[in-house]
């Protein structure tokens, strides 16, 4: 059986998957530890879950809501928030290991969380778009087939919950928009340090 050789250009595209895979995974943990963050500051009366129950479920019909999903014990919040943090700093590693630095993730998730960039990733991106990109690198490396790919590229609707193929085309602008910011980033921190050699 005769298998085709890889080149470069596969190589380079696996490559860009793969940060851009980092990048996005950093930032789907930064977020939930922030929201978890906040969460613990604020303390919910059972008057305030029966009505954000009563508004899910109109809603969202299809998924059934209680006063109870709306109450949290601080102290599985705070768990939450770890297991969260010790996923970010995981991702950090691997980043580092691929050549995105910590202070670039970290100066990328707080332009994102401003609107400054990438807005569709904070919005819902950061959910479905680890699954689409991890696809995608098996894709490319041979791991699974082009409808295989397809299947997993689908987003579930807020309103009835069900699955529709993702708009590829806002992924694609949402894609070229990290990679731009992060490159600006970069380029940014690289002037500076060389600033303060070089005055």
């Amino acid at each position: 059986m005769c298998h085709n050789p890889i080149t470069t250009k596969d190589l380079n595209r696996k490559f860009r998957v793969l940060r851009l895979l980092a990048v996005v995974q950093t930032y789907h943990y930064y977020t939930m530890m922030q929201m978890n963050r906040q969460l613990l500051q604020y303390d919910t009366s059972w008057e305030q879950a029966e009505h954000l129950s009563h508004w899910m479920n109109i809603l969202m019909p299809y998924k059934a809501s209680s006063p109870t999903d709306f109450l949290h014990d601080k102290n599985e919040v705070s768990d939450t928030v770890l297991t969260h943090y010790e996923e970010f700093k995981r991702w950090i590693i691997f980043a580092e290991g691929i050549g995105i630095t910590e202070k670039t993730l970290m100066a990328f998730c707080k332009n994102v969380d401003h609107f400054q960039s990438a807005f569709l990733l904070k919005v819902f991106g950061h959910i479905f778009y680890p699954d689409w990109l991890k696809a995608l690198y098996l894709y490319l490396d041979n791991g699974i087939s082009k409808p295989e790919l397809q299947n997993i590229f689908v987003e579930y609707s807020l309103f009835t919950g069900k699955p529709k193929p993702a708009n590829i085309a806002a992924f694609r602008k949402t894609v070229l928009d990290i990679e731009k910011n992060i490159s600006e980033i970069t380029d940014k921190q690289i002037y500076r340090s060389f600033r303060k050699i070089i005055p």
